[in-house]
């Protein structure tokens, strides 16, 4: 009996530490700001976008996006993203791996509708020393929603490149 109850707690620790660590992920990028780190393994890409740049998902046109306007239009805006952030390497563009996204909750109302979006995902690279091409076309409908910071970092070499990405200039090289 002490197993089973033990089995239980731990299940319940790990259901729950997956829900806190999708809420606090949100809570770690800063609006309109994002990383691409080249590791190990790829480049990996962390995103805050705003709603507002996605088309025909904010349903009662309150200018935020609710749980449910999430839940219907998810595919939807992973459609978006595949197709409007591009990470090309020498062998040309690579695929967003195990994208997940993440509505940016507030505090004090995490049931409320948000403005933001975190899209997280990596990129399989093979060559991690490749120059990179990254494009990102997702910019949002106000003044403070039309640039995005993007910092990337390449562990093997220390370098490190800020860039600004706007609907006027949406592509960079970088390294």
């Amino acid at each position: 009996m002490k197993h089973i109850k033990n089995n239980l707690i731990s299940t319940a620790i790990f259901i729950t530490s997956i829900f806190l660590s999708q809420a606090l992920s949100a809570h770690v990028m800063v609006a309109q700001h994002g990383t691409l780190n080249v590791l190990e393994k790829g480049a990996f890409m962390v995103l805050s976008l705003p709603i507002s740049a996605f088309e025909g998902i904010d349903d009662d046109n309150d200018g935020k996006l609710s749980n449910t306007e999430f839940n219907r239009h998810r595919n939807a805006i992973a459609k978006v993203i595949h197709n409007k952030i591009v990470l090309k390497d020498e062998q040309g563009v690579r695929v967003l791996e195990d994208m997940m996204l993440s509505p940016v909750v507030s505090h004090d109302s995490p049931n409320a509708p948000v403005s933001q979006l975190v899209v997280m995902g990596r990129y399989s690279l093979t060559n991690l020393l490749s120059p990179l091409e990254y494009t990102v076309e997702i910019f949002g409908t106000s003044p403070t929603e039309n640039s995005l910071d993007i910092v990337a970092t390449r562990k093997s070499d220390h370098k490190k490149q800020r860039v600004k990405l706007t609907p006027k200039n949406p592509s960079v090289s970088i390294f």
